[in-house]
Order: structure tokens, then sequence, then C-alpha cells
């Protein structure tokens, strides 16, 4: 299974982790990410995001 996260951070400083939702395959899940126009997320598998062994984006955003 993989979650849809979405890394928000503050102009105060600090980010938080959003999980927007679950999927069963990774294709659907970036599916899911395009028909949402979430350009700033990413899928990753779901048994690490709960267990926090995964990697936040790490590139910045042009806004």
């Amino acid at each position: 299974m993989f979650a849809l996260v979405l890394t928000i951070c503050y102009l105060g400083g600090g980010c938080e982790d959003l999980a927007i939702d679950a999927f069963d395959t990774k294709q659907q899940c970036m599916v899911a990410m395009r028909q949402e126009g979430l350009r700033h997320a990413d899928c990753y598998p779901i048994e690490d995001f709960i267990d926090a062994y995964w990697s936040p984006a790490h590139d910045n955003a042009d806004f």
C-alpha cells in the first residue's frame, strides 16, 4: 500500500507531513496526485511512512 503525502512548510519555520489518502498501488497513488493537481507531493510505501523510515522531499520549490 502507498500513502499520498503532502509536505507543508511554514514561513515561520518547521514542516509537517500530511497523509492525504492511501492506495493499493503506486500507480493509483500517482494518478490521484495528478488528478488533484498536487505538484509538491509524492507517494511513499505506507509502512515506511507510518514507521517514520521514509525520506521527505528535499527540493525547494520556487513559488
